[in-house]
C-alpha cells in the first residue's frame, strides 16, 4: 500500500466513525485515530473507536490535548500527508496544523462562511433557511475558515426535523471524506469555495434555551420545536406547572379571526390525537408531547380547552 493512502482521524461521532470506516474500504489505512468523551446525545461512543483502531492496527489516543509530540512522530514515520476531523471540541495549534501537508479535513454541518461554531444546525433551522450544507473544510487556526473542499446541500422544509438533517448528514459525510481527501492528495490547494474568518458565529445553545415563548410568532415555534427535538431534550412548556416536552407539532393557518391568550389549548382532536395551540398569528397542531416519562399523542393527555400553556422565565 503506497504511503499516500495514509491518514490519521481526529475527533469524535458517527460522522468520523463512517468516514473512517468508508476510507478504509477504499484502500486507505489509519495510522491513528484520536478521540475524547462523547457526548450524550451521540450514539458512537470512545469505545467504538477504540475497537476499530484495535482491529485496523491503528494507534488509539484519548486525550483533549492534541500535542505535537504525540502525533508527530506518527506523521513523520508514515509520511502522512492528511487527518480527517469531526467534533473536535478543543484548539489544534497551528504548530499541529502544520504537520499535515494536505491539512486536517473537517467535517461541518453549516452554510459556510458563515454559520460557524457551536450548534450550527439547531440554529440553521431557527432561522428558517431552505437548506443547510455539509461540508468538508481545512481546519484554520482560525474558527472554521479554512478553505471548503466538497460540499453537498440538504433541503430543510417546514416538516424538516433536526434529526432529519443528521441522519442525511451521516449518509452524505464518508463520500464527502472520500472526496475531499483525493482532491487535496492530488493538489493541496483544491478547493471550491475560499474559506473566509468572517461570517456569522453560533454559539452554545443551552437546555433552557428551548422553552417556548407562546408570544413568539406560531413559525418560530415550530422552528424551535424541530430544532430541539430528539437526539437532543426536546422544546418544552409548562401545564399546571408540569414541564411538559413537545415533540412533534406543525403550523396551522387559522381561518378566522380569533381572540384567545398565546399558549391557550383551543381544540383537542381526539381523532387525529393532537391538539391545537393559539400563538400570536396562527395556531400550533401538537401531535406528540411527553410528560413525566410518558410518550404519548398530545390528545390523550390534554382533553380540554381549559388548558393552558404557560412561559415561566428563567426556569
Amino acid at each position: 500500500m503506497s504511503e499516500g493512502k495514509n491518514l490519521i482521524a481526529i475527533g469524535r461521532s458517527r460522522y468520523l466513525y463512517d468516514g473512517i470506516k468508508h476510507l478504509l474500504e477504499k484502500g486507505f489505512r489509519f495510522k491513528a485515530i484520536i478521540t475524547e468523551e462523547a457526548y450524550e446525545e451521540y450514539d458512537i461512543k470512545h469505545q467504538d473507536f477504540a475497537e476499530l483502531a484495535e482491529k485496523n492496527g491503528a494507534k488509539f489516543i484519548m486525550t483533549k490535548t492534541l500535542r505535537f509530540d504525540d502525533i508527530a512522530g506518527i506523521v513523520q514515520a508514515n509520511k502522512i500527508r492528511a487527518a480527517i476531523s469531526a467534533n473536535w471540541k478543543y484548539t489544534i495549534s497551528k504548530k499541529v496544523l502544520d504537520l499535515f501537508e494536505c491539512g486536517i479535513l473537517n467535517f461541518h454541518l453549516g452554510n459556510l462562511p458563515d454559520y460557524k461554531g457551536n450548534a450550527t444546525v439547531n440554529w440553521t433551522i431557527i432561522n428558517g433557511e431552505d437548506h443547510i450544507n455539509g461540508n468538508i473544510h481545512k481546519m484554520d487556526p482560525e474558527l472554521d475558515a479554512g478553505d471548503i473542499i466538497s460540499r453537498k446541500a440538504i433541503s430543510i422544509t417546514p416538516s424538516t426535523y433536526i434529526a432529519d438533517i443528521i441522519r442525511q448528514a451521516e449518509a452524505d459525510a464518508p463520500a464527502l471524506y472520500e472526496e475531499a481527501v483525493n482532491k487535496v492528495l492530488k493538489d493541496p490547494k483544491a478547493h471550491v469555495v475560499k474559506g473566509s474568518v468572517h461570517g456569522l458565529r453560533c454559539y452554545p445553545r443551552l437546555p433552557e434555551d428551548s422553552q417556548i415563548n407562546w408570544s413568539e410568532p406560531v413559525e418560530n415555534i415550530s422552528r424551535l420545536i424541530r430544532a430541539s427535538s430528539h437526539p437532543y431534550r426536546g422544546a418544552f412548556s409548562f401545564l399546571n406547572n408540569e414541564k411538559i416536552i413537545l415533540w412533534k407539532a406543525s403550523v396551522i393557518e387559522a381561518k378566522e379571526k380569533y381572540l384567545a391568550i398565546p399558549g391557550h389549548v383551543v381544540a383537542v382532536q381526539k381523532d387525529k390525537g393532537t391538539i391545537w395551540v393559539a400563538c400570536t398569528n396562527g395556531f400550533l397542531e401538537v401531535s406528540e408531547i411527553e410528560y413525566g416519562t410518558n410518550v404519548v399523542p398530545a390528545a390523550e393527555y390534554i382533553k380540554s380547552i381549559r388548558s393552558r400553556f404557560k412561559y415561566i422565565p428563567n426556569a
